[in-house]
């Protein structure tokens, strides 16, 4: 392309904005352990730089049971759907997320159905 050309100028600089613009990949990883959490991306643990705000990594069954028996004031409906909706934000070894890679950080973003 000619360095004159205006138009093969302004493509050049479209090109450049985009590839730092486009938005990240995102991956299906598989959950390795809980506590501390680590997952595996095309068979490599990753063990640090992982965030996780929508999922529950921790295991606690009893816990929830406890302290939704010890409410007088919620129905029976929603003790049932609160458990249920545990049940399925809970992430458990061997499951699969979606993973967003920004960088060296790793985002959680769900669990595969």
């Amino acid at each position: 392309m000619a360095q004159g050309d205006p138009y093969a100028r302004m493509l050049k600089i479209m090109q450049k904005e985009g590839k730092r613009l486009n938005g990240f990949d995102m991956e299906i990883a598989r959950v390795v352990s809980i506590e501390p959490l680590s997952l595996a991306i095309n068979g490599q643990v990753i063990e640090s730089h992982i965030f996780c705000n929508g999922l529950i990594t921790s295991n606690k069954d009893e816990e929830l049971s406890a302290i939704l028996e010890a409410e007088e004031n919620m129905s029976a409906a929603l003790k049932a759907f609160i458990k249920e909706l545990y049940k399925e934000l809970r992430v458990q070894p061997g499951e699969q997320v979606i993973v967003q890679r920004v960088k060296n950080s790793f985002f959680v973003c769900g669990k595969v159905a």
